[in-house]
């Protein structure tokens, strides 16, 4: 018999037996769901998704304390998922410094969630009774198009550079202006009027205090990386970022914001450095190591998400039917935005629409909101679960049509040998 898990939350206990097994089991589905996803395209939040259903609602194979323990972690999980989301997506906008300059990647990037939010708060109050700012906080968490899905499926289709690029900055981008977005209109929440000249000047005052916190953290780090480097440097560095995360939220700042620029200051370690005068070992981190770390890492916090979501899911048959007109709308402005935006030739805007699935990111955001509790903010969960697994569905569907497109005209470019 195991030792006995005591929950706060809960106030009981669970055996810790079961909940370790749960946890080792999901490690390993997530293992065969990604070589499932490798040989077969079959997205692994599907796959996830539908073992977390079996785990909770339908097969009921955990106890209920079980799951409910699980479900306690959400809140935990989330601020350390936005912590790895917001560090590894301020590096790569900076280790793709000549990505900058794709203005369809950056223009897509933001439309993705800006477009969402504007039309779903609309769509929501006029059709549902809902008040404008959580069709706006729906709307900006299904900005959001998975980068963990999107960034493997583009390295194996062969498109020029410069689509590649855009497509690839847009999913990374999405993803940080989603939380922006989601942050700013939770602080509103708690009863102030959303208007824009609110919104404006809550932005100024929650982002400034972050950008300090993170100028500061960032700039002091660089000179501790002197003397850490490997794995453990890489570890020191997360840990470092989730400290800076506690303590800006603790003086009600954006944390996740502080997070990134935090992350720009060291990806930009070199100009910086050189600036003010420091010494830095380039050779601070071994790449590799460093690597396989962050891979481990966003493996389990991915894992996790997708099967704690199907855990904690209700099937519904209100909530399948909002999720279908939302989709709707997502595919709709995903339609216009590859269209006139992207402005490229008919194959690969064909794949670059069929790039829409939903995926970490909204798990996480959505799972945040279901934490803290209340009517708008459950429905909003349930909606977002639905519109995961229909998105990466009608995607599929669609990247196994257009693909064998997009490489013929690929080939036909290609110069005679």
């Amino acid at each position: 018999m195991g030792y006995m898990i005591y929950s706060g939350i809960l106030q009981a206990d669970i055996s810790s037996v079961p909940v370790l097994i749960a946890v080792a089991a999901i490690i390993i589905i997530g293992y065969i769901a990604r070589a499932i996803f490798n040989r077969t395209k079959i997205p692994e939040a599907l796959i996830l998704i539908a073992i977390g259903i079996l785990l909770g609602p339908v097969g009921h194979l955990l106890s209920q304390n079980a799951v409910n323990f699980l479900r306690s972690l959400a809140a935990i999980f989330g601020d350390l998922a936005l912590v790895v989301i917001m560090y590894n997506g301020g590096k790569v906008i900076v280790a793709n410094k000549e990505l900058l300059s794709n203005t369809r990647g950056l223009s897509l990037g933001f439309l993705d969630t800006f477009i969402p939010m504007v039309v779903l708060a609309v769509l929501m109050w006029a059709v549902f009774g809902w008040p404008i700012l959580y069709g706006a906080l729906l709307g900006a968490i299904l900005g959001e198009t998975s980068t963990v899905i999107v960034v493997p499926l583009i390295k194996k289709i062969k498109l020029p550079a410069e689509i590649y690029g855009s497509l690839l900055l847009e999913a990374t981008l999405n993803s940080v202006f989603a939380i922006l977005f989601f942050t700013l209109l939770l602080s509103f929440t708690n009863g102030n009027a959303l208007t824009a000249s609110g919104f404006a000047n809550i932005a100024i005052d929650y982002i400034s205090v972050s950008i300090v916190f993170g100028l500061v953290a960032g700039l002091l780090w660089l000179m501790v990386q002197n003397y850490i480097k490997g794995a453990r440097g890489y570890l020191a560095t997360l840990a470092m970022a989730i400290l800076l995360y506690g303590i800006v939220d603790l003086f009600n700042g954006a944390a996740a914001i502080s997070v990134l620029i935090f992350a720009i200051i060291l990806g930009n370690y070199k100009p910086i450095a050189n600036f003010f005068g420091f010494k830095m070992n380039a050779k601070k981190i071994e790449v590799s190591e460093r690597n396989a770390v962050e891979r481990d890492i966003e493996f389990l916090i991915i894992t996790f998400f997708f099967v704690f979501i199907g855990m904690i899911a209700l099937l519904s048959l209100k909530f399948f039917l909002y999720a279908i007109l939302v989709t709707a709308i997502l595919c709709a402005i995903r339609f216009i935005e590859v269209k006139y935006v992207l402005d490229s030739k008919k194959g690969y805007r064909d794949i670059a629409f069929a790039l829409m699935q939903r995926g970490t990111v909204v798990a996480v955001l959505a799972a945040i909101l279901f934490s803290i509790g209340g009517i708008y903010f459950s429905d909003i969960f349930y909606i977002c679960f639905m519109v995961i697994i229909l998105t990466n569905i009608i995607a599929s569907v669609l990247i196994a049509r257009t693909k064998v497109v997009v490489k013929r005209e690929t080939r036909a470019q290609m110069p005679a040998a």
